[in-house]
């Protein structure tokens, strides 16, 4: 990349003269890097006022710097047009004069007139910016994102030869990549003061003192430069670059999922800028101690989700688990909360970070990249990864079925910079409401209002549109806003005052006026809070879930729980014939604290038992479990007053997808409506104790209902049909407790012992043995254990392991029961366990740091790893030790089943 191909910015050198007098001076040239292009010489009159006098957060709203890189950046610092205070020392419009023809060779040639006159060399430079981490050889300048012509010389250079090999290599190169925002801001490029007067319809060059942090006109006037100066920045990025690059992937029979969204802070509209890409990238992070420890800093995917939905993309990618800090260092466990989040925010398709290339040679854990959470070939959890991958699968492809769910569409305006963040940032809206925010070019384009709802020709619909809380608004969206009122919408907001920008003004201003009168009519906001405007209606004053609920509109999912600390998530999709809910039992804190006490050990945060309402009705429901892909049909639930209700019970971050299906036979479907205990009610609405399993679970089994029950009591379950069938069960739920001593062998090619005894069950890092406390890899425990015929007759058997740091693989009596990669480690062992001895086989795997701890104290010839990254070598590395292993307790629970069908 050249450095007139690079990104650019404005840079300025001021003098003063006095005047009148006859000048040839040399001017002074602005800071400049690497390249330097004259824009204007201009002069205007000073005096104190004009000197003092600055604009509020100027140094931002001019992208003359940007907000840092992580959180949800303060907007409204660039957006805040309220009156400022300060000195109010303005420059005149028509007073700024033009020196530019006076200008030859670098000397200014001028008869000053009379007064105190400043004059103000303009010029555009280099940022600087360079990639960030390149490759080998390839660390020059970033490439200009607001110039084509920057980026089809970059195409010719870089990027057709790559696509042409690799096209001759093979197939397999599907995708056009471009990263996530990394380069700060910029505010000018070549032809920018074309572009601009084509887009805003005037010359920029009349207000370029204000890059300068002066007044020209009022403060209003400027500001409203600066509107336009940003969103200027933000549509030439979007089209000359994203545009662009699309249309070059196109060309060469590839798609493009670019990171064109930030989401780090960037000068540009992300939602428009999104618009262009094939597929809709974001970026998540996994929990850490040490870099974007917030989840407000963690989970900014709902931008890609917003732009697909109302784009009509049908796959929500995101980069991640992304870590910053952590080495190896989180095991699945520690990574599904995270990513359940995202997925409840819309993402249906994971873009791993980070697996690396790194051949055998290069030993274990081998090169890796500086960031991410490693997965390769060379994790020590590597073979043990399918369960895993399965589960984010299975989650993938259900959550990217047919459309999102979504009652309200949110227009975020036309500022720059503009994003979207997370999915609770609109503290207004209850929880059980879901939302898209559009853009200008989705709500001017794609927007219509049919058969009592907005509709996009993708097939997403919306209840309300909601207008920003701001004064300014784009004429052009107002206009169609008033075409949708007409049309029978209803739009929530405050009344806009005045037009964005500087285009067509003051006649712009006069239009939204005359708009807004109609549209809001009388509303006041307290007094008056409603106006009807041909068949629609706009409201402003009334909180917006009493709005939806005077439409008829419930919210779309509802929970009852007996415990304050209940936190759950979801998202709904629906397709002709299926209504798919996700639901998630959220981790309920997000702080630093207990992350490092989750760090330590994988004991679970919470159960839960609860009732939950589906805005669902007519339709059978089934339970679809991502983690083992069974489903099964739900046989307790009741319908009432437009919902569903489900008793569903939830393991600490459990998950699981509640499907609607139409079914012809549920005219002759009987189900549970009500479950009670020893009088209490356990469905409807349970305010029991919450335990570690449900008291009772019925099920579908070939035909009958069966239930395998947990607890002793009385228990009387009515059917939909109005039967009732009563039984006691006395017997309290039996546990085995399979005790110490067990047989552990390690791999002694990773500096384990081949055969150990371990007299209790703890961490390996409690060990004095060097082998077994700076061990990484697999071990296994041997064991037996022995259970009666009395003991498995009529009952559903689980192993339980209690507490295992980081996956199991268990084997009993000879047969795989597959991978346990989160609490509760429990597996229905029913259809192996036998009376009589039992063998069990649990093989253990942890993570890669004790190995490295360990090493970090030998030599490199006693070494047993071989990595690029420098870490665990400091003295104090120990306190980084992981707790690993099976630490159990290790039990065989019995649950009794019993048919309690209504007529059996």
């Amino acid at each position: 990349v050249l450095p007139s191909e690079a990104l650019k910015k404005v840079v300025y050198a001021k003098q003063e003269f006095q005047g009148p007098q006859k000048l040839s001076v040399k001017l002074n040239v602005p800071d400049t890097l690497l390249f330097y292009k004259d824009i204007t010489i201009q002069a205007y009159k000073s005096n104190k006022k004009t000197e003092r006098a600055s604009i509020l957060n100027w140094e931002l709203k001019s992208f003359n710097r940007s907000i840092g890189a992580q959180g949800i950046y303060p907007l409204e610092k660039y957006w805040n047009m309220k009156p400022e205070t300060g000195f109010n020392g303005t420059i005149p419009k028509d007073q700024i004069i033009d020196l530019s023809s006076h200008f030859k060779d670098g000397v200014l040639e001028w008869n000053v007139p009379d007064g105190k006159w400043t004059v103000v060399r303009y010029g555009m430079t280099c940022t600087g910016e360079r990639p960030n981490r390149p490759s080998e050889n390839a660390d020059g300048l970033n490439l200009d994102h607001m110039s084509e012509d920057a980026l089809s010389s970059y195409y010719q250079k870089v990027l057709l030869p790559l696509m042409n090999e690799a096209k001759d290599a093979g197939n397999s190169l599907v995708y056009l990549h471009s990263d996530s925002w990394e380069m700060k801001v910029i505010n000018w490029t070549q032809d920018f003061r074309k572009e601009f007067e084509a887009r805003r319809g005037y010359d920029p060059l009349d207000y370029m003192p204000v890059l300068t942090n002066k007044i020209v006109g009022n403060r209003a006037e400027s500001n409203r430069f600066l509107f336009d100066l940003r969103r200027t920045v933000g549509d030439l990025v979007a089209e000359n670059h994203y545009q662009y690059l699309s249309e070059l992937a196109h060309k060469n029979d590839m798609l493009m999922h670019p990171e064109s969204g930030g989401p780090h802070a960037a000068p540009i509209d992300g939602l428009y800028t999104m618009s262009f890409n094939d597929e809709l990238m974001g970026e998540f992070w996994a929990r850490s101690s040490t870099h974007r420890v917030k989840a407000s800093e963690r989970l900014t995917v709902r931008q890609s989700a917003c732009a697909a939905h109302t784009n009509g993309r049908r796959f929500v990618t995101a980069e991640g688990p992304t870590s910053i800090g952590p080495q190896w260092e989180r095991a699945p466990r520690e990574l599904k909360g995270v990513i359940d989040r995202v997925f409840c925010s819309g993402v249906n398709k994971i873009v791993w970070h980070t697996f690396s290339a790194s051949p055998e040679k290069f030993g274990k854990p081998g090169n890796s990249y500086f960031a991410g959470t490693h997965l390769n070939a060379n994790a020590t959890w590597w073979e043990e990864s399918k369960p895993f991958i399965d589960y984010l699968n299975r989650s993938s492809y259900l959550l990217s079925l047919g459309l999102f769910e979504a009652d309200v569409l949110y227009y975020y305006g036309s500022n720059v910079p503009n994003f979207v963040f997370m999915k609770n940032e609109l503290k207004e809206l209850d929880f059980g409401y879901d939302w898209d925010k559009c853009a200008s070019h989705v709500l001017l384009n794609r927007v219509s209002f049919e058969d009592g709802r907005l509709r996009l020709p993708d097939g997403m619909t919306y209840q309300v549109l909601r207008l920003p809380d701001r004064e300014a608004i784009n004429l052009e969206v107002l206009r169609k806003v008033e075409e949708l009122v007409k049309n029978g919408a209803t739009v929530i907001g405050p009344r806009p005052e005045r037009a964005t920008g500087l285009s067509e003004y003051p006649e712009s201003d006069k239009e939204v006026k005359e708009i807004a009168d109609r549209l809001w009519g009388d509303i006041d906001g307290k007094q008056v809070t409603q106006n009807t405007y041909g068949e629609g209606k706009v409201i402003h004053g009334p909180d917006i879930n009493q709005v939806l609920e005077e439409k008829g509109v419930i919210p779309d999912l509802t929970f009852n729980s007996s415990k304050e600390a209940t936190q759950l998530d979801y998202i709904h999709r629906y397709t002709d014939d299926l209504d798919i809910y996700f639901v998630v039992n959220r981790f309920a804190y997000d702080g630093i604290n207990d992350f490092e006490y989750r760090y330590k050990t994988s004991l679970p945060d919470r159960y839960e038992q609860v009732e939950v309402g589906f805005r669902v009705t007519g339709k059978v429901p089934e339970i679809w479990d991502p983690m083992t892909g069974e489903t099964k049909k739900v046989s307790t639930y009741r319908e009432e007053n437009g919902r569903t209700y489900i008793p569903l019970h939830f393991a600490p971050e459990g998950s699981k997808f509640i499907v609607f299906r139409d079914d012809k036979d549920k005219d002759h479907d009987t189900h549970i409506t009500k479950i009670t205990r020893n009088g209490k009610d356990l469905f409807p609405v349970s305010d029991l104790p919450v335990l570690k399993h449900p008291y009772i679970e019925p099920e579908y089994y070939g035909g009958d209902l069966t239930a395998a029950v947990y607890e002793p009591g009385e228990y009387e379950l009515t059917f939909s049909d109005g039967n009732v069938k009563t039984f006691t069960f006395n017997r309290p739920l039996q546990e085995k407790r399979i005790e110490s001593p067990w047989e552990v062998s390690f791999d002694p090619e990773w500096g384990g012992p081949e055969d150990t005894v371990f007299n209790e069950l703890r961490s390996w890092t409690a060990f004095d043995a060097k082998g077994i406390r700076y061990y990484s890899g697999d071990a296994t425990y041997e064991q037996t254990f022995n259970v009666s015929r009395e003991d498995l007759e009529d009952q559903s058997v689980f192993l339980d392991l209690g507490n295992v740091l980081e996956l199991a693989s268990v084997r009993l009596n000879g047969n795989d029961l597959g991978v346990q990669w989160k609490s509760p480690f429990r597996v229905d062992i029913t259809d192996v366990v036998k009376a009589g001895e039992n063998t069990l086989e649990v093989e253990v795997t942890n993570l890669w740091p004790n190995r490295l701890i360990g090493d970090s104290k030998l030599s490199e010839e006693e070494k047993y790893t071989r990595t690029n990254v420098t870490k665990f070598e400091a003295e104090d590395s120990e306190k980084y030790l992981r707790e690993s292993g099976l630490l159990g307790p290790v039990k065989v629970i019995f649950a009794k089943n019993l048919v309690v069908s209504k007529d059996k």
